[in-house]
């Protein structure tokens, strides 16, 4: 029997034996049937991929006959994509339409749309200026597709333009300039509105995890590495700047109950907390890294999340086994070390899983 005869079923069965009245009932079925009719995220992704392709064919058709046209004309074609995903947003949103298998591929399209739109316009009409420049035009007129169609690829696409900001804005003859570094932090704090629009809708299971995976680790490994690389920190510097980014996406994680992120934060620490095992690095921030390590781990084993105890045993391990394999010791003792190690974490594994099957 399939599920949705199964519901239909019991929701008649509730009804016939007073567990329901009948408007109860009803408000049962007319909601299943709603989910029922939700499009999946095979949809979606079927979709987004084909606005995709149909993004990309249509640079590739102007692009083999650009030569031809003259400047009016190479201007009208490049516009005349934007300004359709442009009329077709304005009517989705007249008809009320709210679902992600229309507004993700008619964000895709529009964001690769007017992206193109501006580069060529810009080509056809000399328009001069600095990469930096084009970069933050470019963004400017892409934000308002991100904030519309909250698609979750566009979304995801957009803080990029802010990491190609810094790189092309970066002097490489004077070092770092703290204004470009600002202009792009800004940037990304631009895109925030529409993800919260995001999470406002309620989308799919699917959908909100992907998305919330993608912006966890580009707002604190992709902005620590912007800033660290900017400007050029050192190892105990660097560890500092994506520490300081990873407490920064907790914090929002926790606030507004966004269950990805913290765990997007706390992998984030932990791969900056790596290089804490080398000489070179103060003992203080080595320190730091194993009180990191306990209190994962020991999040982890209070809460029965296996994710973060895993997270939190293997950095813990590392940090240990890592100055135990630079001492002097024989390798057999090594070896011995590292299988008992192994079988602890199996172990642990194991007894947590059943403990969390018992509750």
């Amino acid at each position: 029997m399939k599920k949705e005869e199964w519901i239909k079923g019991e929701i008649s069965k509730w009804r016939s034996e007073g567990v329901v009245d009948g408007t109860t009932a009803d408000a049962l079925l007319a909601r299943y049937k709603a989910a029922e009719s939700r499009i999946g995220w095979g949809a979606i992704v079927a979709g987004s991929f084909g606005s995709l392709l149909i993004g990309l064919g249509v640079i590739a058709l102007f692009a083999a006959n650009w030569n031809y046209l003259g400047r009016a004309e190479r201007a009208i074609v490049a516009i005349a994509p934007l300004l359709a995903c442009g009329g077709a947003a304005v009517a989705a949103k007249a008809r009320g339409w709210r679902t992600m298998a229309l507004w993700e591929p008619l964000g895709i399209l529009w964001f690769v749309s007017t992206i193109a739109a501006a580069c060529l316009v810009a080509q056809t009409y000399n328009v001069g200026g600095k990469v930096p420049d084009l970069v933050l035009f470019v963004a400017a007129l892409t934000l308002p597709v991100v904030w519309i169609t909250r698609s979750v690829v566009a979304m995801s696409a957009w803080p990029a333009l802010a990491f190609v900001y810094a790189a092309f804005g970066y002097n490489w003859w004077y070092g770092a300039d703290a204004s470009t570094i600002v202009n792009a932090l800004l940037m990304l704090a631009a895109s925030i509105p529409a993800y919260v629009a995001f999470l406002l809708r309620h989308p799919p299971r699917m959908t909100l995890v992907w998305c919330q995976i993608v912006m966890g680790f580009v707002y604190s490994f992709g902005m620590a590495c912007m800033l660290a690389n900017y400007f050029d920190c050192s190892v105990q510097t660097g560890i500092l700047v994506f520490w300081g980014c990873a407490v920064l996406v907790l914090g929002v994680g926790a606030a507004f109950r966004l269950p990805v992120w913290p765990m997007a934060a706390i992998i984030t620490a932990s791969l900056a907390a790596t290089p804490s095992v080398s000489p070179k690095v103060h003992l203080s921030i080595y320190a730091a890294s194993l009180v990191l390590a306990v209190v994962t781990t020991a999040y982890g084993i209070v809460k029965r999340r296996l994710s973060f105890m895993n997270i939190g045993s293997t950095l813990l391990l590392y940090l240990i086994l890592a100055k135990f394999f630079m001492s002097e010791v024989d390798f057999t003792v090594k070896g011995i070390v590292l299988i008992a190690a192994g079988a602890a974490l199996a172990a642990l594994n194991v007894v947590l899983f059943r403990t969390k099957r018992r509750a």
